[in-house]
Order: C-alpha cells, then structure tokens, then sequence
C-alpha cells in the first residue's frame, strides 16, 4: 500500500505503526494486536539500531505507506529487543517484519496518544484476570493458590534443602502460554540456566518465589501473572505480550549451598 507522500519521518518524530513478525517459512510469531486492541504501537523515530535494520526503510515510508522487509534475525533480537533469539530461531535465520506507517507524530500528539493507551491498559488488567480465572476453572491440572497471586502444582519430588538467598543454583524451564503454546525453554538449547539466588536483574519475580519452594531435583510447575512477570511491557524480545499471564515448569538441576 502506497500513502501520500506529503508526509515522511523526521528525527524526534513518533510513529504509529502496525507491524507483524513472521519466520522465513512465513509462520506468524507476534503482531502489534497482541499489544492492544488497535493493534499499533508507536516508536520514537531515531538513529538506525544496527545496520540493515528496518528503521533504515522507515526513512523511505510515507505516512499510509505498507512494506515488508527482511532483517537478520540475531541483529533484530540482539540489537533492537535487546534478547536472546526465541527457540523457534536459529542464528543465521531472517526475520520477515510487515510494517505499515499509520500515523506521524509530533510530541503533542504523542503524548494524546498515551492517555489513550492508558485508558486501555485499565481494560488488559481486567481482561487478563477474566483469561486466568477461566484457565483456573477449566484446567485438568489441579494449581494450588499462593498468597501473592501465583498458583503451583508439582510434579517431581526433590531432596535436600529449599533454594536459599546465595545459593548457587542450576535450572532447566520451560515457558508457556495459557492456551498451552510454548515460547522458551531451555531443554531445547541444552543449556540450564545457572546463577546466584538472590542477584538483581537475573529472573522474573515469580521465578524468586518458585525457587524458594524447591529443593535439587525438585520440578514444579508456576502459573505466574504478568505482575509478576512480564509485566505491563511484555519480555524484551516482545515474544510474551503485556499483560500476560504464564506458566513455567522449573526443574533445579544443581544446588549448591555457599561454605
């Protein structure tokens, strides 16, 4: 789709785009409509993130303007999301981005837009209760409450101490949506994650819960809100959208208590 061509992006400007995620297969991985219910998002219009990147093609684009492009898969998660490539990716791999420029911003009309969209995360925090209610009443699996607002089932007896603040521990999990699709793992890298109980910045805050309820070679599985988790932004990749509840089977392959 070609726009008027009156109207193209300036350093400072804020773009409202919709754009779509797919595979070199074509495979649909996100959109922008997970993210609200108009299904944009804006961007402040900047330098490019890396070279090749899709803002460089944003330079080109009229306000109305539709186009595709390809970018290399590890420079958009690296670069741009500031993650690691998602499972279903493989270093070398592209990245399909359908991106339409809907709108050009000036400051004020940006920030117009942002009361809008704080209207509309009021509705997601509803919205996300009602989808974990339903999930609670017609899940096979029995999940038991925790005070915080997470709930837990186990699944394999471990032994010895629980996880304690400086242990040194080693963990294998898998990430799930509600409607059971999977997004991370670490079986699928073959690569547990290890690090130190109680350092800043290393898991999400349920994680820190889990870990407390677990013992070496314990597994279990969390239902964790997004509060919790991932938050009103969503996973850094964008993978887990705003407002979305998740559940983790966490197994603890190691656990080392310090001298």
């Amino acid at each position: 789709m070609i726009g008027d061509g009156k109207n193209v992006p300036a350093l400072g400007d804020f773009l409202q785009l919709k754009i779509t995620y797919r595979t070199a297969k074509d495979s649909v991985f996100y959109d922008t409509y997970s993210i609200n219910e108009t299904g944009m998002v804006i961007l402040p219009f900047a330098r490019s993130s890396f070279q090749g990147s899709f803002e460089e093609g944003l330079t080109k684009m009229n306000a109305g303007d539709s186009v595709s492009f390809i970018v290399s898969a590890d420079s958009l998660f690296t670069k741009f999301f500031k993650s690691p490539l998602p499972i279903f990716l493989q270093p070398g791999d592209v990245v399909k981005m359908d991106i339409k420029l809907h709108r050009i911003l000036n400051k004020q009309e940006y920030m117009e837009e942002l009361k809008k969209y704080k209207m509309i995360v009021e509705d997601r925090d509803i919205e996300e209760l009602r989808k974990l209610s339903v999930f609670l009443d017609t899940c096979e699996t029995l999940f038991y409450p925790l005070p915080n607002g997470m709930y837990y089932t186990p699944v394999q007896q471990g032994a010895g101490e629980n996880t304690a603040y400086g242990d040194m521990i080693k963990i294998h999990y898998k990430g799930y949506f509600l409607n059971g699709k999977q997004f991370e793992s670490t079986y699928v890298r073959a690569q547990p994650m290890e690090f130190t109980y109680g350092d800043e910045g290393q898991v999400i805050p349920g994680f820190k819960t889990a870990l407390t309820m677990m013992n070496q070679g314990c597994k279990m599985k969390f239902v964790i809100p997004s509060a919790l988790a991932f938050g009103s932004s969503g996973s850094s990749g964008n993978i887990v959208p705003p407002y979305t509840t998740t559940i983790y089977e966490i197994e603890i392959v190691s656990l080392i208590k310090p001298n």
